[in-house]
C-alpha cells in the first residue's frame, strides 16, 4: 500500500495563483504564490524549487496545484540567472547562490499574512532536492522536507556519468576550466547543454535524457529558429524530443531577440504563448563544482522529518547512494519508484509520488500544529 493512499480522500478547494517576487542578493527571484482563498486562519506553506537548470514551468505547477488544493499555500520560484528571475549573466548555476535563494524564499514567506510560520515545508526536486537537505541543516525552524529524485552525492553522480559517456565528461571538464578562467576576465559564459544524448557534453547525458527533460515542458513550447536549424541536420536527435516541443520555421520572419541562452545552439525555448523563456544550457564552470557537492551528508546533521522520493533506475542521481545517506536515520522516510530520473514528473509515477508527498506533509503539518 502506498503511504499516500489516504490522501485521495482530502477535500478539494479552489486555488488561486499570482505572480510575486522576492529579493535575493542584488536581484529578484520570480515566483508563483498559490493560495486557497476560501480557507480561514494561518495555513501551512510549501516552498518549491526545481532541479539542474530547470524553470518553474517544467511541471512544478502540477505539484503546486495538488498541494494548494489540500489547503496549503505554495511558493514556486525560479533561481537567479534562470527563467523569469533576475541575475546576469544568464544560465549561471552557482550552488551557493541557489541556496541563498532558498533562504531568501524562507524569509519572504515568513512575512506573508495567513502563513503559519511553524508549518513551513521545503520541497525540492533533483538538484533542488539536494539543496533542501542542506537548507534544513541550516534552518531548524522548518517543519518538514520533501526531496524528490534528489542529487545527494557529486562523486556518485560523476561515476555514473563516466559510465554513460566518458568522452563527454572530458569535454565538460575542459570547457569548465576554460569557462572558469574566462569568468575571471569578464568573458561570456561557455554554455553547454543541461540534458543531452550520451555523446553530447551535457550535464545530464543518457539515451533518455532529452526525451525525459523535454517531456516536462508545456505542450506547444517552441524551439528557437537557430536550434531548429541545427536539429534539422540531426534528425536522430530531433526524434528524441518530446512531442510537447515544436520547431520554428527556419524561413520565417525575424525572430524576437532574447537574453535567455541567446548564444546557445543547444536549445532556446519559448512557452506556447511566449509566457516564459528557458534554455537547455548552463555555464560550463559548473562542471568543476558539481562533483564536489555532497548535500546528502546534511541528512545526518538535522532531525526534521524528511521524505526522500527515490527513482531506482536513476542515472543522474544514483538511488543506491541516496539510500545509503539515509540509512539508520529515524527522521528520514524513503519511498522508492521503479523509474528513471525524469519519469517521476509525469504519468502514473507522478500520481503515486504526489499522493505519497501529500500524505507525508499532512501528517507532519498536523503534528506541528499540536
Amino acid at each position: 500500500m502506498n503511504i499516500g493512499e489516504s490522501a485521495d480522500r482530502r477535500e478539494v478547494v479552489a486555488v488561486q495563483r499570482r505572480e510575486v517576487s522576492f529579493v535575493s542578493g542584488q536581484d529578484e527571484c520570480a515566483a508563483w504564490l498559490y493560495t486557497a482563498p476560501d480557507l480561514n486562519g494561518p495555513r501551512p506553506m510549501v516552498i518549491m524549487g526545481h532541479g539542474l537548470g530547470a524553470v518553474r514551468e517544467m511541471r512544478l505547477d502540477a505539484y503546486a496545484e495538488r498541494f494548494a488544493a489540500a489547503g496549503w499555500s505554495v511558493l514556486v520560484f525560479d533561481y537567479r540567472h534562470l527563467g523569469a528571475s533576475g541575475g546576469e549573466p544568464r544560465q549561471i548555476l552557482d550552488i551557493g547562490r541557489q541556496r541563498a535563494d532558498w533562504h531568501a524564499a524562507l524569509a519572504f514567506v515568513r512575512t506573508l499574512p495567513k502563513v503559519d510560520v511553524n508549518r513551513i515545508a521545503l520541497w525540492g526536486s533533483s538538484f533542488g532536492g539536494g539543496h533542501v537537505l542542506q537548507i534544513a541543516s541550516e534552518d531548524t525552524r522548518i517543519a518538514a522536507v520533501v526531496a524528490q529524485c534528489p542529487f545527494t552525492d557529486g562523486p556518485a553522480s560523476l561515476r555514473a556519468r563516466i559510465r554513460t559517456g566518458p568522452l563527454s565528461v572530458v569535454a565538460l571538464t575542459v570547457a569548465g576550466i576554460l569557462d572558469t578562467v574566462g569568468s575571471w576576465f569578464g568573458a561570456k559564459p561557455i554554455l553547454l547543454p543541461m540534458a543531452g544524448t550520451s555523446w553530447m557534453p551535457a550535464f545530464v547525458a543518457s539515451p533518455d535524457a532529452l526525451a525525459g527533460a523535454s517531456a516536462l515542458l508545456p505542450a506547444g513550447t517552441r524551439l528557437s529558429r537557430r536550434t531548429s536549424a541545427v536539429l534539422k541536420r540531426l534528425p536522430s536527435v530531433r526524434a528524441q524530443l518530446s512531442k510537447n516541443i515544436e520547431p520554428t520555421e527556419i524561413d520565417g520572419g525575424e525572430e524576437p531577440e532574447t537574453g535567455v541562452g541567446r548564444d546557445s545552439v543547444w536549445g532556446v525555448l519559448r512557452g506556447p504563448n511566449g509566457e516564459f523563456e528557458a534554455a537547455n544550457a548552463l555555464a560550463a564552470r559548473l562542471a568543476l563544482r558539481l562533483p564536489l557537492d555532497r548535500p546528502g551528508r546534511a541528512l545526518a546533521r538535522f532531525s526534521i522529518p524528511t521524505l526522500l522520493c527515490v527513482c531506482d533506475n536513476d542515472a543522474a542521481a544514483p538511488a543506491k547512494t541516496t539510500k545509503r545517506h539515509a540509512q539508520g536515520l529515524a527522521h528520514v522516510q524513503v519511498q522508492s519508484y521503479v523509474c528513471d530520473h525524469f519519469d517521476i514528473y509525469v504519468g502514473d509515477h507522478f500520481e503515486r509520488a504526489v499522493r505519497d508527498q501529500l500524505y507525508f506533509l499532512e501528517r507532519q503539518f498536523d503534528r506541528t500544529a499540536q
